[in-house]
């Protein structure tokens, strides 16, 4: 059976929460996001609480309630991707300063996984701000002010509605239109209607979908998961002639559990293509002696778990949080 150097990989993913190596040092502007990986690798490994004393986890929950908006005006709530711009009131460049899809979604993650009860969220000002970002085509920009808008987007509204068990802010319906549009005649999908199919844009969509409860829109869900698997070779790629990369372990290797096809994967193959990618010094690398990252560490990590089930706690393909966590929220908003 082929394990993980899971010690080892602990000892990165602590390290990246500490200090990004120099080689991703240019990525501070997303620290949130690289938080959130380094996080969920950790839980995945099941060396979090190992890992973390109560005071680092305190610590870390004080940091991300920081980088929250304060006083915001509708459409600018949320989370910033981090404090590289300083202090709040010193920072005047707006987008530095805005609420960001992508770094709600990856705080309100993270948040979960130090232990936090989100009591300290602006709930209200995150929802106002999905409405005022969601597009009259059904997607979403990911912060005012910007042309950028694709199912990235969608994505994180939807997790983060999910999360906060609010879809007050989503217009589930446009969404789903956007989504569909996306699909292409060969069952993959687009980050917009009639371009090429991508691994990742198809999670988002898969995604998106499987959290409002409209898998079942898809128009061709066997084209789809057939596109998907046959992007298995030996690890996965993420478009058509292209060599595997390890961070589609989980986006391409996500979208084919959401899809229900995850016994008709070569597992041995995906976990052997991901185990070539270790880094002696701990983490993944994208290809197989390169340099490690906290994405390609963590999504790998996440992705062996796919094939592994037995030998880690279970992932959610949906939210890439522990199931535990998530079943808890379920537990929660029932109550």
């Amino acid at each position: 059976m082929v394990s993980l150097e899971t010690s080892l990989h602990a000892r990165y993913f602590k390290f990246c929460l500490n200090m990004l190596p120099a080689e991703v040092a240019s990525q501070d502007a997303t620290r949130m996001t690289i938080a959130h990986l380094c996080l969920v690798g950790l839980a995945t490994l099941g060396k979090l609480n190992d890992v973390l004393s109560a005071k680092q986890r305190s610590e870390m929950i004080d940091w991300i309630y920081a980088q929250q908006i304060p006083n915001c005006q509708p459409g600018y709530g949320g989370f910033r991707g981090g404090s590289l711009f300083g202090p709040h009131d010193c920072c005047k460049y707006t987008p530095a300063n805005s609420g960001n899809l992508a770094a709600t979604y990856s705080a309100l993650c993270a948040l979960l996984l130090l232990g936090d009860d989100l009591s300290r969220v602006d709930k209200p000002a995150i929802l106002k701000t999905l409405k005022c970002l969601q597009q009259k085509s059904g997607t979403f920009a990911p912060h005012p002010g910007t042309n950028e808008r694709d199912p990235r987007f969608i994505y994180c509204a939807c997790a983060i509605s999910s999360i906060l068990g609010d879809w007050s802010g989503v217009n589930k319906d446009a969404a789903t239109e956007y989504i569909v549009s996306c699909c292409n005649y060969d069952g993959g999908m687009s980050q917009v209607p009639f371009q090429e199919s991508h691994g990742g844009h198809l999670y988002c969509c898969v995604a998106s979908l499987s959290l409002m409860g409209r898998l079942d829109m898809l128009p061709d869900q066997q084209r789809t998961l057939r596109w998907a698997l046959f992007r298995q070779n030996g690890g996965y790629q993420g478009r058509v002639n292209k060599v595997p990369d390890v961070c589609y372990s989980f986006w391409v290797g996500a979208s084919v559990k959401m899809l229900g096809g995850q016994d008709l994967v070569d597992a041995g193959a995906a976990v052997s293509f991901i185990k070539r990618c270790e880094s002696d010094i701990g983490g993944l690398s994208k290809w197989p002696d390169y340099q490690s990252d906290p994405l390609h560490a963590a999504l790998g990590v996440v992705g062996f778990s796919f094939c592994e089930p037995d030998l880690f706690p279970r992932i959610s393909p949906e939210l890439l949080l522990p199931y535990s966590i998530v079943d808890g929220l379920k537990s929660s908003k029932a109550s």
